[in-house]
């Protein structure tokens, strides 16, 4: 019973904070700049999206500027938990190749990996609060009817992966 709490934990974080984890990671491609420009925004990705929700959403100037630095601090604070989480992945799979299987080693490190997405999440959670409050109440509308519409696409490319 506790393997499966452990286990859909990790599942369900995982599902809630893959859009944050993407927009946080920097990506090395080819011909595009990772880093960071004047305002502490990563290359084009964070930039492109930063500019699109203002785009969507009517942001003031000012209201883009204090959600590019809420989300530039969220980036800070989860770079230290994402590299702990990357080591994780990286010591469960050493765990579930080895010659050996290890049942309590491989729960221990599947709790550890709830405890950092837990983390995680509640940081997301935060500052989705922190910049819901600079929002507007028709700026809040078209948020959520976006992240509405966001959640259906992920579960549409999530089904599509299955069946693939």
């Amino acid at each position: 019973m506790k393997r499966q709490i452990i286990i859909g934990t990790v599942l369900a974080a995982t599902l809630a904070i893959g859009p944050t984890l993407a927009l946080a990671q920097p990506h090395a491609v080819p011909g595009h700049d990772t880093t960071c420009d004047m305002h502490g925004e990563r290359g084009p990705g964070a930039r492109h999206f930063l500019n699109r929700l203002a785009k969507k959403l009517g942001l003031t100037a000012d209201q883009k500027k204090q959600i590019g630095a809420l989300l530039k601090a969220e980036r800070e604070q989860n770079g230290p938990t994402m590299q702990k989480l990357a080591e994780g992945r990286r010591r469960m799979d050493r765990a579930a190749e080895a010659t050996t299987f290890d049942e309590a080693a491989v729960k221990t490190l599947a709790a550890n990996q709830a405890t950092l997405l837990q983390e995680m999440m509640v940081n997301r959670a935060r500052t989705r609060h922190q910049i819901d409050a600079l929002l507007t109440p028709e700026q809040r509308e078209k948020a959520a009817k976006l992240r509405e519409r966001m959640k259906h696409r992920w579960q549409h490319r999530r089904h599509e992966v299955e069946e693939g």
